[in-house]
């Protein structure tokens, strides 16, 4: 039935919920990592998830009383039961519901059973409110408010006196109101609950800070008679300020309170953009949403794309903050904008590198454990004084932002930020832009609907933030689709499925940059992209600005970047020499290196072309100079550029090249130990796929070309998917040739921009357009 409300008021409440469950959930699984140290070596937090749930059920059904003695296990009980209930039914409203798991009704009951002993007297009459509350939370949210609501009447102030919980009271008359809404009962919400105003007007209860609950309710009413009183808007907004302002003055040192506090704080900024004259008010609402948001999650320890319901829960938090940014007015609403997308973005690196320790270098384990232990951070003290909360998150990000600068220094300003990513400075984002323009884009769901919504921001030389909410169209769509379905034992198609390449322009690029790039004459636009989930397959360079056939790769050197926080504030250095150059050979079970090989003057040895030291001036070659890359790399060479031929396969940390010398690795150079090696700033690898850089909603874009930048690369050039064999080793062939010919050095993004340009007049799509530049 809540249909029939305003989008504002059910997106409130579906979030408030979400908000709601997901920190009690996250607190049940505090006390699983504080009394049971396995907990802490489970890879990912579905598997924290499942295995907290079994272990409250053991603990439920274990503790028995013993014949003749007192009962002192029925605690531990009552806690096994409703903590399983509470995160079963968090996964199962955030569309991750755990398999073979008891009735989640039951469960609460079985709880409060624990609490109600029969023919005794209640054993503890707060756990009893605070149960009884999240079992009427539990029924609404699985769409039964018609049941919820007897439950929560019941429990009236008066109810609560004398129990220990009569603060829950905002909370359980919060619930009222809800169910009153969603059962489409909206005008009764005031007549229901309006009674109890005289009570929080009472010397004790005006003093809650959960009395906020119970104008933010009202305020949901108000606004739901919007349709039918022009004046309910601005009493909600009016109603709900004052919520905020008593949770702001009497908020206490509660986990929770950040939850209402990020909860409150976006409704009322969505309301205020609903109103003439709170744009401004709902931007600083917003950036103080996200700010929240962020505070949050990394107290919860949260990698925003995992696939996970405590992940899922913060895209659509973010999601909802992009939605608001989209409706307000002004350059602080973009940044807002921006900013919220790159957060979404940012990497949890350091987490998916433990779960898969398996393939990490030993020289990375001990580092990857300290960027987690420091992340990790102990469940509040609910009964400390208030102004140990902000003490305590100084001194936690002192320490994350010492480590975070020890990682820059030691290792590589890459890593750094993918391990332990900062909010987003952009003073420091514009000026690492410089004289560039740079392309943001971002898919997020959002708390009111299934899907994603579409998001792009564009920074210019020398002006603000553009962003906007766009539709990718239905080109973008059947490429995708068309790219994801080809079947690889059918011929490779080298038009791509033929899209139309100006309408896939005109959907993605912004009109401001198209106009831009129309005005280009001789020095082209320097342009840096971040795609996200299905753009990552598109081929950038293919795209065309008008139906005469001038592509972008016309008019702009495209480089491409995994989050656009890892940029460095100079673009790429002109490659340098000598080159490192290793040629698999089709003799060593890898593609043809004919033209390769004469690119850089080498000879071939019984098949092979041994890893070789080659000077850019063609003066001074070295064969054999290293039994491997890895030992070449281990400890940084004095190469400016490495270039790599190999059949390249796999996905993230396990992606890797072939290399048959690689012995020690079962002859690959995977993504995982690539990351502990020292590269140039320069590399071309020539392989299919590796240069697949997926950044997708639920996988960290980690790859092969990744784990070079992390490893001191600059610019690395390589394929987005399977290519040709021989126009691949033509491109790769003059690219060389580019190279060693630029008298006064060239940069590798530049020099692949020219051999695309090259070979685009005769070449299909695919020969040329499936090559990206990515840049750190």
């Amino acid at each position: 039935m809540t249909r029939t409300l305003p989008p504002a008021v059910r997106r409130a409440l579906v979030r408030d919920t979400m908000l709601q469950l997901a920190h009690d959930a996250e607190q049940a699984l505090v006390i699983v990592r504080k009394d049971d140290h396995k907990a802490q070596l489970f890879e990912t937090e579905e598997a924290l998830l499942r295995t907290a749930v079994e272990r409250y059920l053991v603990e439920a059904h274990t503790r028995r009383q013993w014949a003749g003695q007192i009962d002192r296990d029925w605690a531990f009980r009552r806690d096994g039961y409703a903590n399983a209930a509470t995160i079963l039914r968090f996964c199962e409203f955030l569309g991750h519901p755990l398999p073979s798991t008891p009735a989640i009704d039951w469960l609460y009951e079985k709880a409060l059973d624990e609490l109600r002993p029969a023919g005794g007297p209640v054993r503890d009459r707060w756990a009893e409110v605070t149960v009884t509350y999240r079992l009427i939370r539990s029924l609404r949210a699985a769409g039964r408010p018609a049941d919820a609501l007897p439950m929560a009447v019941a429990l009236s102030p008066e109810a609560l006196f004398g129990s220990g919980a009569e603060p829950r009271a905002g909370d359980i008359q919060f619930e009222a109101g809800a169910c009153l809404l969603e059962l489409g009962q909206a005008a009764e919400v005031h007549s229901a609950l309006g009674e109890l105003s005289a009570y929080w007007e009472s010397s004790e209860a005006r003093s809650y800070s959960t009395r906020h609950r119970y104008g933010f309710i009202l305020a949901l009413a108000d606004h739901a008679t919007a349709d039918t009183d022009k004046d309910a808007t601005d009493r909600a907004v009016t109603r709900m300020t004052q919520a905020s302002e008593h949770l702001r003055k009497l908020r206490i040192a509660d986990t929770r309170h950040d939850v209402y506090e990020l909860s409150l704080a976006l409704t009322l900024a969505e309301l205020l953009a609903l109103t003439e004259d709170g744009n401004d008010r709902a931007v600083t609402l917003a950036a103080e949403a996200l700010k929240t948001a962020e505070r949050i999650r990394g107290r919860w320890g949260v990698i925003s794309r995992a696939r996970t319901p405590l992940s899922t829960a913060f895209r659509r938090i973010y999601g909802d903050i992009a939605l608001l940014a989209d409706t307000l007015r002004g350059p602080e609403a973009a940044e807002v904008g921006l900013r919220v997308c790159l957060a979404a973005k940012q990497t949890g690196l350091a987490a998916q590198m433990r779960a898969e320790a398996s393939l990490l270098p030993t020289q990375l384990e001990g580092l990857i454990d300290e960027v987690l232990r420091a992340e990790r951070v102990a469940a509040l003290d609910e009964t400390a004084d208030a102004d140990k909360l902000p003490e305590q998150r100084e001194t936690q990000d002192g320490t994350l932002a010492t480590l975070h600068r020890r990682i820059e220094k030691r290792v590589n300003p890459i890593l750094a930020e993918m391990t332990l990513p900062t909010p987003t400075d952009l003073t420091a984002l514009r000026r690492a832009v410089g004289a560039r323009y740079a392309l943001d884009f971002a898919a997020l769901p959002e708390s009111l609907t299934t899907g994603t919504n579409w998001f792009r921001s564009l920074i210019a030389p020398g002006e603000g933030v553009l962003f906007a909410r766009f539709d990718p169209g239905d080109q973008l769509t059947d490429y995708v689709a068309s790219r994801r379905a080809r079947d690889p034992e059918v011929p490779f198609d080298l038009d791509l499925g033929a899209p139309d390449w100006y309408r896939l322009a005109v959907d993605l690029l912004p009109v401001e940059l198209r106009r831009r790039l129309d005005a280009v004459t001789d020095d082209p636009l320097e342009l840096v992209i971040s795609a996200h989930q299905d753009l990552c397959l598109v081929p950038w360079a293919a795209l065309m600005l008008d139906r005469g056939g001038t592509r972008l790769v016309h008019r702009a050197v495209l480089t491409h970047t995994p989050v656009l926080t890892c940029l460095s504030e100079s673009p790429p250095p002109v490659v340098t020499g000598p080159a490192l150059v290793r040629l698999v050979s089709p003799a060593e079970g890898g593609p043809s290196v004919l033209l390769d090989r004469e690119a850089w003057d080498l000879e071939s040895v019984e098949g092979r072309v041994p890893l070789s030291l080659c000077s850019l001036d063609g003066r001074q070659t070295t064969s054999d100079a290293y039994p491997r890359i890895s030992v070449a790399l281990r400890h940084g060479t004095e190469c400016g550029l490495i270039h790599i031929k190999a059949h390249g396969e796999g996905h993230g940390l396990d992606q890797h090249l072939l290399l048959p010398e690689e012995r020690d690795t079962n002859g690959q150079l995977s993504a995982a130990y690539a990351l502990a090696l020292r590269w140039p700033t320069s590399a071309l690898l020539v392989s299919c796929r590796v240069g697949a850089v997926t950044n997708v909603e639920d996988i960290e874009p980690v790859g092969l070309v990744v784990a070079v930048l992390t490893g001191g690369g600059r610019c690395v050039a390589a394929a987005i998917e399977e290519v040709a064999k021989l126009p691949t080793s033509r491109m790769a062939a003059h690219l060389v040739g580019l190279i060693r010919q630029s008298g006064s050095g060239i940069r590798l993004d530049h020099a692949l921009r020219l051999a695309q340009l090259h070979f685009l007049p005769s070449e299909s799509v695919a020969n040329w357009a499936l090559f990206n530049a990515y840049v750190r």
